[in-house]
């Protein structure tokens, strides 16, 4: 842990190098970051307040699954440059639909700590990731239709 707190500068260059490189909107990247930590924070909280079962190895994974979000925009903005496409306009609304998916969360939180009762939350996460998916799914059967017109794809 010592080792990564010495190079935590460095560790920061390189993800502002990545991000400009890949021209996302540090700002965007910012915002979402610090609105994961909240949600994070929040979910403990809550976990304790409501006397859920609380550990580590779950606060980690979690959060862990939550800096694993930011390689979505991230993964897209490659492509888009591997693709020489213009991908810039999706990726700011993958991060955009993102921040939004946190606020949520983070709001389901506060109202479930301030009520003192689970609140069911809206799982906008797996539905943008499922039509993230789907999207590119057709995206590469396009090409697919591009590159050999015989070639069919089964609906």
């Amino acid at each position: 842990m010592n080792k990564i707190s010495e190079y935590l500068d460095e560790i920061k260059l390189l993800l502002y190098g990545v991000f400009i490189y890949l021209e996302m909107d540090t700002g965007i990247v910012k915002v979402l970051f610090y609105l994961m930590v909240m949600d994070t924070f929040l979910g403990v909280t809550k976990a304790i307040v409501l006397n859920n079962p609380f550990s580590f190895k779950k606060l980690a994974s979690g959060f862990v699954s939550k800096l694993a979000v930011l390689l979505i925009p991230t993964a897209l903005a490659l492509m888009s440059i591997g693709l020489n496409y213009n991908f810039k306009w999706f990726v700011t609304i993958v991060m955009d639909l993102l921040i939004v998916s946190d606020g949520i969360s983070i709001i389901s939180n506060i109202i479930a700590i301030k009520t003192k009762k689970e609140v069911e939350n809206f799982d906008a996460m797996t539905l943008i990731l499922k039509s993230i998916r789907n999207r590119l799914i057709m995206l590469c059967k396009r090409l697919l239709i591009t590159i050999d017109p015989k070639y069919h794809v089964e609906k």
